[in-house]
């Protein structure tokens, strides 16, 4: 099993000044983790709202590969109907190119409304856009398109899309599936796959079974695809810093269900919750990754007896404090990693 770590980049107040230091912080944490033994950096994409100063992760990751040479770099995820194919695989070529090779790529169709709204794009499109946009994708980072016609994108002229990616055919592509549907759709072209944040081991065990399920139906098999997760997680065996993680994961449970319902952020203020709701607090005690160092090796020895082979681990959520979570990160990295 590998772990890298993912970067919500939440930020309660969005001034000028709280921006750059969120990004001072983070390549600080990047420069840091790149000299223990975690398996890569990856950055999720949101736009319009202080939930993730994450709105544009290729700059973000471009700074990460620098700072950390020896990590893979990866998107968790990029909103693919939010983009333009051409754009994005010239964009993605280079970053592969200047990264030497080290990046991941990981895709989803995204959830919230507000984004969908600002890009003008509708949320009900998105999985025809999505599938459309994928294989457009993966088809200019193989090789020359001569021609595409598309019912949201098409390629009007032969195009050979460069730098050239330096992994071939292409950079991995990791495909946020849940659903039956998407994940037939993402065995049939051999990506990774990549399970819920909030899934228990039994949960994500039966999805790897429904993925070697489905990859049968389609005679691919799985042998080859990797099998992710994110985890939130709180290294630690002070009662007051679980408590206080527990709650932030809860935070950050409300924050992304408002937004997921079509709340609309005041001047990008994210809707960061004044009261926890119990009923999220118990499934944040539940599911975050938590304890001390041989605690948490036994959970994630739980994951991948379920198939789980990347763990994506997020120390910093909702308005955990930056010490909380470095304690944390520290801990994690020289107890844990080693085994």
């Amino acid at each position: 099993m590998r772990i890298g770590i993912t970067y919500l980049g939440v930020s309660p107040t969005v001034d000028r000044e709280s921006a750059r230091e969120k990004y001072h912080e983070f390549l600080r944490q990047v420069e840091w983790a790149g000299d223990h033994d975690f398996s890569g950096i990856w950055i999720t994409e949101h736009h319009f709202s202080g939930y993730s100063l994450s709105a544009s992760p290729l700059l973000l990751l471009s700074r990460a590969a620098a700072a950390a040479p020896t990590l893979r770099i990866g998107t968790g995820i990029l909103v693919l109907p939010l983009w333009e194919p051409v754009r994005l695989a010239a964009d993605l070529g280079t970053l592969d190119t200047l990264s030497d090779g080290r990046l991941d790529i990981g895709i989803g169709r995204g959830y919230q409304p507000h984004e969908f709204q600002g890009f003008g794009r509708a949320l009900d499109t998105s999985r025809d856009r999505f599938e459309e946009a994928t294989d457009l994708l993966v088809r200019l980072l193989e090789g020359p398109v001569e021609s595409y016609a598309g019912t949201y994108h098409s390629v009007d002229a032969p195009v050979t899309v460069l730098p050239r990616p330096v992994q071939t055919p292409r950079p991995p592509v990791w495909l946020a599936a849940v659903s039956p549907e998407s994940t037939r759709f993402a065995v049939r072209r051999g990506f990774h796959l990549l399970g819920l944040a909030l899934a228990t081991p039994a949960e994500l065990a039966r999805q790897w079974r429904t993925a070697q399920d489905l990859a049968a139906e389609e005679g691919t098999g799985t042998d080859g695809l990797e099998y992710g997760v994110n985890r939130f997680v709180y290294c630690g065996t002070d009662p007051d810093g679980r408590r206080a993680a527990v709650r932030e994961v809860a935070r950050q449970i409300q924050t992304s269900r408002a937004l997921a319902q079509g709340t609309v952020p005041a001047g990008g203020l994210p809707p960061l919750p004044a009261r926890i709701d119990p009923a999220d607090e118990a499934l944040a005690a539940e599911r975050l990754l938590a304890g001390s160092p041989d605690e948490i090796r036994k959970q994630l020895t739980e994951l991948a007896e379920a198939g789980v082979t990347q763990v994506n681990a997020a120390f910093e959520y909702g308005a955990l404090p930056a010490e909380t979570a470095f304690a944390s990160l520290r801990l994690f990295a020289e107890e844990v990693l080693p085994l």
